[in-house]
Order: C-alpha cells, then structure tokens, then sequence
C-alpha cells in the first residue's frame, strides 16, 4: 500500500504556488504512517496506475476537471471536499455522481458542496476543514510573541486624488509608512498603487487594532511565485508550510484573509482574525459557507474596516477576543474518521 498527498504545481496555467494547498496535505499527512510522494490534484488522479494507494481527497476541486474521476487503484477518502463553481459541471457528470457514490458518506468542506452532491443523491455531510486538525501535532504552550498579517484585504480607490491625499498622509507619517513599505510581502504585487494601499491598510485597520501590533508584525503571503521560485519541489514546499504552522502556532496573534492560514490558526488556538472583502465573487463566497461561521470576521468596505463582533477597542496582545469555539466537535469528527480510514 502506498499513501500519498495532493500537491497543486505541475497545472501549467497556474503563475504561483498557494502554499494553502501544502497546509492541507500537512493535516492529512498526521494520519500517514508514511509519506510516499504526492500525486497532482489537477494532472495525476486519473492516469495513476501504480500499486494501490491510500489518499484523504481533501481540497478545492479542481482546475482541470478533465482529469476525473480518479483512478481505481486509489483508495480515496472524501473528507473536506471543496467542489468548486468552476469545475461544478464535469463533478456532476453522470461518471462523477457514480464515482462519489461509491465512496460514500462525502465530507464536504462547505456547506455549497454539501448542498451540491445531496441534490444529485449522494451521501453528503459538513466536515470542515482538514486543516483544523493540526492542533493534534502543532499546538504548542510556547508563546514567542509574535503577531503575523498574512494577506490582508482592504478595499482602495484609486484616482489621482487619493494618490495625492495618500502622498499627504505618507508625509505626515513618514516613519510608519516607512516601516511598513519595508514588507515585501505587504500588498507587493500592487506595483505603483502599493503606497495607496499601505495608506489605506494602516488608517483603517489602525480604527480596530493597536498601531504597535501593525507596525512591529511580520508580514507574509500564502500564495506567490515565491513558493515556486525557492522550493524545489512537492517536499520542500511541504517543510515550508511545516514551519509556517509552527509560526503561527508560537504566535500572539495573527490577522488574515487566508482560510487556511485562520482554520489553522483555531486548531492550534492562535488568536486570529479573518478579514473579507464585502463584494467578493462567488467562487470565493461558495468555499466559505460554513466556514467564515467560525471565526472572528473583519468586512472591508469602502473607507472602513468593519468587525463583525462587538469589543472594547482597540485590539491588543493583551486586549482581544477569544476564539469561537465551534470548531472543535468538527475537529472531533474529523480527526475520528481520518484515524478509522487508515486502520482499515
């Protein structure tokens, strides 16, 4: 028997790496009693043709639909399953209903997916996500005090009047600015609007957090050509995120728009934050169903940041909201049935 995990790379048309996707296969591969090599979500399923192998399908399904469904020598279970609007037709096919059938009950990550496959008959429950079982190897006492922004949203409009009212701030408040311009990975693929964005991200988040945790946090994306430029392969970028959950895992406090940076973040009970866009598309809005329900929400609209909780604020270290605690009877079931499948 061999055991495998979902990588997302070898899809042509993808400009960089979502090391999200590597999040999700270091959930799984806790339930592994050994990582053999990772076979692509988008390219690899449904040629396989090596000895019969076990997989937790956990994921956003799929960039490639052509390449479904899997092959019968895997060994598949369907917990966390994101099926996406894009793929939406080739996954309801008469050949996929038969095949998810076959693999019944389907944990769906969304309650869009759920909803989905219980039209067409299939055996369909909410599970969550995979990634909220990670407090099972990572959660940690140590606290090193660090707080992490991983992507924050903000919503910014762009004229040459706001440029020249940013350029007014930006000399008002030279020394911050300064400081956050510093971050690569802070709004970095914005090119010439960065500085409207950074002006915007710090007069609007500064209205619900404290300057200090803006000004002394580390900053990092979980999707860019980086994560393909400097990790070799499916290994590398799996000890990656490795030591991205042992970060936020340490930290203090962590503020993000990544679900699987947050999801991650309530397993290991790292107090987080994630911020949304009020008008995203629905291919984004279906994969949260279920989901946003979980956490401390932060809306972005236009001139404001706006929490969907009340607080005494502004938000500190010391002075925060705790975590929701709904996740945790859906990490109980997921952590039970992705232990069963593997004694099977």
């Amino acid at each position: 028997m061999k055991y495998f995990l979902l990588s997302v790379s070898k899809n042509e048309k993808l400009k960089s790496v979502n090391i999200g996707d590597y999040v999700q296969a270091l959930a799984s591969a806790q339930y592994y009693p050994r990582v053999d090599g990772f076979l692509d979500r988008d390219e690899d399923l449904k040629d396989y043709d090596g000895e019969e192998a076990k997989m937790i399908m956990n994921g956003w399904y799929m960039h490639n639909p052509k390449n479904w469904p899997p092959s019968s020598k895997i060994n598949p279970l369907f917990v966390a399953f994101h099926l996406n609007l894009l793929a939406k037709k080739e996954l309801t096919s008469p050949e996929s209903i038969e095949y998810l059938k076959s693999h019944e009950p389907i944990g769906c990550r969304d309650y869009d997916t759920m909803n989905t496959l219980k039209s067409y008959g299939i055996d369909a429950y909410f599970s969550g996500c995979m990634t909220l079982t990670l407090g099972k190897t990572f959660k940690t006492e140590a606290n090193d005090g660090k707080v992490y922004i991983v992507d924050p949203k903000i919503k910014v409009k762009v004229s040459y009047v706001h440029f020249f009212f940013a350029l007014i701030f930006a000399l008002f408040h030279f020394n911050s600015l300064k400081k956050l311009l510093s971050q690569r990975f802070l709004f970095g693929q914005m090119g010439k609007k960065r500085l409207l964005y950074i002006v915007a991200f710090f007069k609007q988040y500064s209205k619900v957090f404290d300057k200090d945790i803006l000004l002394n946090a580390t900053y990092l994306t979980q999707e860019s050509p980086y994560y393909q430029d400097h990790f070799k392969d499916d290994f590398e970028r799996l000890e990656e995120a490795r030591r991205l959950i042992k970060g936020y895992a340490k930290a203090s406090l962590v503020i993000t728009s990544r679900i699987h940076c947050a999801l991650p973040c309530l397993g290991v009970e790292t107090p987080v934050f994630y911020t949304e866009m009020d008008d995203d598309a629905e291919v984004s809005q279906c994969r949260l169903k279920g989901l946003k329900n979980l956490f401390n929400v932060i809306t972005c609209k236009e001139g404001k940041v706006e929490p969907q909780f009340s607080f005494n604020y502004p938000i500190n270290k010391n002075n925060r909201p705790e975590n929701k605690k709904d996740w945790i009877k859906l990490f109980e079931a997921l952590d039970k049935r992705c232990s069963d499948f593997m004694k099977q």
